[in-house]
């Protein structure tokens, strides 16, 4: 199988496109990405409709991944035309290359198309971002899913778990800070439905080579707030927590931007995608701990 990854300089795209590479034909597409992946890849700057053009007509994918975005949410706040440019006017142009080549088509939107008053959200529940990057995501959201292409919309929620080169998550900048004998900050009363990485390259597979479309809310087994997942990576490498310090998102300078509550119910992922193996985060992150061969003493 043919498949194009946007974001392959990306930390879900770099893991992504080193998984299939094993079994399936990958192009990845980055922009200003230092190094090289590990698969077949790309220079191309998505605002570049002929340079787009010229790829989609020579690859001719079976697949496109989308999964690169202006995502972060002050850069959002602050350069809007840059991050409607991106999130919507780039996916405009790439869903409409998947009409055209019958192409099926992957978006990778976010947690963040909702305010954050509530947790469990469900695939039914309204949207109501309260930042330029949530309202981004969602109007290509409705791009995609109004398209004539073979469609799903994965909202993602907090994706953890080792870098291999490219992008960071959350839970490598907390370890990353811990190894440097630094503090770090984390809040107590913002919630997600953090998934490790591993496990959302699975549901991406998935979602590529099965009969799977529509809108799907991808997050792991249980809620918890950042302050819980900093204890669980000091608790998987062996590190004392005392460098930890909880505070308040209200804390945050452009709180009105933060989301307090955007926890999944996976119950949808869970009937469509039968037999998904998700496994609590203290397990993932001691296997990352075990492969690094690096189990700090506190």
């Amino acid at each position: 199988m043919r498949i194009l990854i946007t974001g392959a300089s990306g930390f879900i795209g770099s893991h992504l496109g080193h998984w299939l590479s094993r079994e399936h034909d990958i192009v990845g597409i980055v922009n200003r990405a230092h190094r090289e992946p590990s698969f077949r890849f790309a220079r191309v700057d998505l605002r570049d409709e002929r340079a787009v053009a010229a790829w989609m007509e020579s690859f001719v994918p079976h697949v496109i991944v989308h999964s690169a975005a202006l995502s972060r949410v002050v850069e959002c706040e602050d350069q809007p035309d840059a991050a409607f440019s991106l999130n919507v006017r780039v996916t405009t142009q790439l869903v409409r290359w998947a009409e055209r080549l019958r192409s099926k088509f992957i978006f990778l939107s976010s947690d963040q198309v909702f305010s954050g008053c509530k947790g469990g959200l469900r695939e039914s529940d309204t949207p109501d971002p309260v930042s330029v990057y949530g309202r981004t995501k969602l109007e290509g959201e409705r791009v995609v899913l109004s398209s004539a292409a073979r469609c799903v919309v994965v909202r993602s929620n907090s994706v953890v778990g080792l870098s291999i080169g490219w992008g960071e998550s959350f839970s490598q900048m907390v370890l990353n800070r811990m190894r440097q004998g630094l503090p770090v900050t984390l809040f107590q009363d913002q919630y997600r439905s953090p998934i490790h990485i591993r496990a959302m390259v699975r549901v991406l597979e998935r979602a590529c080579v099965q009969n799977i479309n529509g809108l799907l809310h991808v997050g792991g087994l249980k809620r918890m707030s950042r302050l819980d997942v900093g204890y669980a990576v000091a608790r998987a490498y062996g590190m004392s927590a005392d460098l930890i310090e909880p505070a308040s998102y209200l804390s945050h300078p452009r709180a009105s931007l933060m989301t307090a509550d955007t926890s999944y119910d996976i119950a949808r992922l869970r009937q469509v995608m039968p037999g998904l193996e998700l496994k609590p985060l203290d397990e993932e992150f001691g296997c990352d701990a075990e492969a690094e061969g690096c189990h700090e003493m506190a």
